[in-house]
């Protein structure tokens, strides 16, 4: 094997190595389980009706991620950093555009913070121009972290 490539092996796997570590040193900060009523879009991912379970995790950087499974699913959302103050419910904030779902806040009681979403482009686009009506309010059920 040539100078190169063992340069690009122990590379790779010095950097497998790292993420791995990074991996260990994140933080679950709340962990819980909730389900749809209705179909709702997260940013750009689509989650079906049904029970998922959500975990937040802050990350050795002190970015905050959100990582969403239900059947067949797997998301990870990026929370935003500019987190308000907010009462000891946990809940998720589903509004309605133009009859679309689209999960707009976490509020995770337990950590005292509210993550607003913002709705993405193609989903902005694709529900035309039109106002917020009916919010719906899905419980987050915790397990306990």
């Amino acid at each position: 094997m040539n100078l190169r490539k063992r340069f690009a092996i122990s590379l790779s796997l010095f950097a497998l190595a790292g993420l791995a570590a990074t991996a260990a040193n994140a933080q679950t900060v709340l962990r819980g389980d909730f389900t749809l009523p209705e179909q709702a879009y997260w940013c750009n991912t689509l989650l079906p009706a049904g029970g998922y379970t959500l975990s937040l995790v802050r990350q050795p950087s002190g970015i905050n991620m959100v990582f969403v499974k239900g059947e067949g699913l797997e998301a990870t959302f990026m929370a935003p950093s500019n987190a308000e103050e907010v009462s000891e419910r946990s809940i998720l904030k589903v509004d309605e555009i133009n009859g679309t779902r689209v999960i707009r806040e976490l509020d995770a009681g337990f950590l005292g913070k509210s993550y607003r979403f913002a709705v993405s482009k193609p989903v902005r686009e694709m529900t035309l121009s039109g106002s917020i009506a009916k919010p719906l309010t899905v419980a987050l059920e915790s397990k306990g972290e």
